[in-house]
């Protein structure tokens, strides 16, 4: 694997994730028989993934979560399930040892620590006012320079009320028992979006395995999008968008009952095949959130004197 990258905090340019579509991006990928936008998404939306893990020795690198970038106020941020860095029952963090790992531009792969990363902005995991909503949010110092990445911004956003159950989706994950090629190249799951909660969650049809929590998920580019008001055929305007973020697989529990005794010997636990999601609202409630804000605030008075970029 390449060399683990020393952490550094840098000054960064502040750049546009290129999801949106003009019309000459629509012109050429129609010459060249794509979907308007495709290629653009699909290459764009990649480099937005982060993977999280651990370092053991020199080069023994283990994944387990993944997570994703995004920009907020100009500075940019790591989102992932929450479960991922946190204990589900004691609430207390479990991020001491963990790395992220992204890409670099010559070709290495940087590994941040992410104990150091908080230390250089003097911040910490963010999280939602509810307890069980899984999505934690993290400062992430970038340099544009020598890092290969992209954000999803805010303007891809797409809150629960505009999708709809039997549009299809895809999201981008770190994937267990996948080959490492010296690169973090996350994969790509599609399925669709099955049921949508009162409580502004939805379920999609789509298996999540460990190492899934923290994607984002997307709408999928369809040539055919049906609204509460009709449908429309060439133009999808909500294709591309942003809609939540993997927390875990919902799961069914099965029990073989004794033949003999009528008592329960075991349960089993199997994948229904169905994924939570939570959707791009909560996380707006996070950013919303006092504790966000001021942190923020905090990071803006320390890199206010450069007048550039936060880092």
């Amino acid at each position: 694997m390449a060399k683990i990258v020393k952490i550094f905090c840098v000054i960064s340019i502040i750049a546009l994730l290129n999801l949106p579509h003009s019309r000459a991006q629509e012109k050429a990928a129609d010459e060249k028989g794509q979907a308007p936008g495709m290629f653009e998404i699909v290459q764009d939306a990649k480099k937005t993934i982060i993977f999280i893990g651990t370092v053991e020795g020199k080069d023994k690198v283990t994944f387990y979560a993944t997570g994703f970038l995004v920009q907020v106020q100009g500075y940019y941020h790591l989102l992932t399930a929450k479960h991922v860095i946190a204990d589900r029952n004691t609430g207390k963090l479990k991020d001491e040892d963990m790395y992220a790992f992204f890409n670099l531009k010559d070709g290495r792969v940087a590994a941040r620590k992410i104990k150091e990363l908080k230390k250089v902005s003097n911040a910490d995991w963010i999280f939602h006012e509810d307890a069980q909503v899984d999505i934690a949010i993290l400062p992430f110092p970038i340099d544009l320079q020598t890092d290969d990445v992209k954000f999803v911004p805010e303007n891809l956003f797409t809150s629960p009320d505009k999708i709809s159950e039997l549009y299809d989706v895809f999201f981008l994950s770190y994937q267990p028992a996948g080959e490492f090629k010296t690169k973090i190249s996350p994969i790509f799951r599609v399925g669709a979006i099955s049921s949508i909660n009162d409580d502004k969650t939805f379920y999609v049809d789509a298996f999540a395995f460990p190492g899934n929590s923290g994607s984002p998920v997307f709408l999928k580019p369809s040539p055919i999008r049906f609204y509460k008001g009709g449908i429309t055929m060439g133009k999808d305007f909500l294709g591309g968008t942003f809609i939540g973020i993997i927390g875990e697989y919902i799961p069914y529990q099965e029990v073989a009952v004794s033949a003999q005794t009528g008592r329960p010997r075991v349960m089993f636990e199997e994948n229904t095949g169905l994924s939570k999601v939570w959707s791009v609202d909560y996380i707006k409630q996070i950013l919303d959130s006092d504790s966000f804000k001021e942190q923020l605030n905090r990071i803006k008075k320390m890199t206010s004197p450069k007048k550039t970029s936060p880092w």
